[in-house]
């Protein structure tokens, strides 16, 4: 059996939060005590929280609900019941593994989608990383056809934020904003990220694969994190179903990229003000060594940020550009 197999099976046994002896694990998976041991130990080191107790075996430090396959197809909307989804234990990156598939030349069909229960090497804009606890979050990428070039994924960051953003409003979460281009907040502190790599030709044909994460249920003293942060357990009463998200939020951006294909920005350009987190504030934008003071207007139907400065109405893209209120 290999070792991821071996892996989720433990953790599928010990997701119930209760005591299972080494003997009765080793049995169950059919290896030794001493790699059952082992087994644990190496979890632990990526971040599962696992404890032993003499004469009792070993359990989690509470219950957690893995990813299952089958009711995430369950709660999805039928509009979505054709999307390829696979569910795996741990990667280095769900956005590596659909690269890694395109270059083993699989056909991979528009929201064939990945999803983890951990990342080891998880990341975000700029080459920051993504902290990704286990069976915490949510962590998927997304595969899209660029048939008309790389040129048609302009504005597709924002509209994926954007989307991400009248999910979770939707879900009865107040106080949600996008943060320019696609960080999503709750009340004030960030809950989701995207990351979209482009491969292809400006005018020829490409593809995007999409990354996002989004914080369920994270522990509070997370310090590997260096801003404030808030996941959607806090904002709601009822236990968050991860199934149920994955399916939503699956769903919302495959809907969001064909809305993209069909209308690029035009559809929601009247939505973005809404939950726009920069509008009619005093902002930073941070571009190299330089930095532009100004008050946020908004997007234009590119999806570049809106800036008055003291010159006039400025326009900046994506990339290595940082925007920030004067107190961040």
């Amino acid at each position: 059996m290999a070792r991821k197999d071996i892996d989720s099976i433990l953790m599928q046994t010990l997701a119930d939060g209760r005591f299972h002896s080494g003997e009765a694990l080793g049995e169950k998976i059919g290896i030794s005590r001493a790699s059952i041991n082992k087994h644990v130990q190496k979890l632990g080191k990526l971040g599962v929280d696992i404890f032993r107790v003499t004469g009792k075996g070993y359990r989690l430090a509470q219950p957690i609900q893995l990813l299952d396959l089958d009711e995430i197809r369950r709660h999805l909307p039928h509009s979505s019941k054709h999307l390829d989804i696979e569910v795996l234990h741990v990667t280095d990156s769900t956005n590596d593994v659909l690269k890694q598939k395109i270059a083993e030349k699989a056909q991979l069909k528009p929201g064939a989608a990945v999803l983890a229960e951990m990342q080891a090497k998880g990341r975000g804009r700029r080459g920051r990383a993504w902290f990704s606890p286990f069976g915490t979050n949510l962590y998927l990428s997304m595969y899209w056809p660029l048939k008309d070039g790389l040129n048609s994924a302009t504005g597709m960051s924002v509209a994926l934020g954007l989307a991400l953003a009248r999910e979770l409003s939707q879900q009865g979460i107040s106080d949600v904003a996008v943060k320019w281009p696609n960080d999503v907040y709750i009340g004030g502190k960030k809950a989701a990220g995207i990351l979209v790599e482009l491969e292809g030709q400006a005018e020829g044909e490409g593809f995007a694969i999409v990354g996002i994460g989004i914080n369920l249920s994270m522990p509070d003293d997370m310090l590997e994190i260096d801003q404030p942060y808030t996941a959607i357990q806090a904002h709601q009463d009822d236990p968050v179903d991860r199934n149920r998200w994955a399916a939503l939020i699956v769903h919302r951006c495959a809907h969001a990229l064909t809305g993209h294909d069909a209308e690029g920005l035009a559809n929601v350009l009247a939505t973005w003000r809404r939950f726009d987190y920069f509008y009619q504030r005093p902002v930073r934008v941070l571009l190299g060594q330089h930095e532009h003071v100004g008050i946020g207007c908004g997007i234009d139907e590119m999806g570049a940020f809106l800036v008055q400065q003291d010159d006039g109405l400025k326009r900046y893209f994506g990339g290595e550009i940082s925007v920030r209120t004067p107190s961040s």
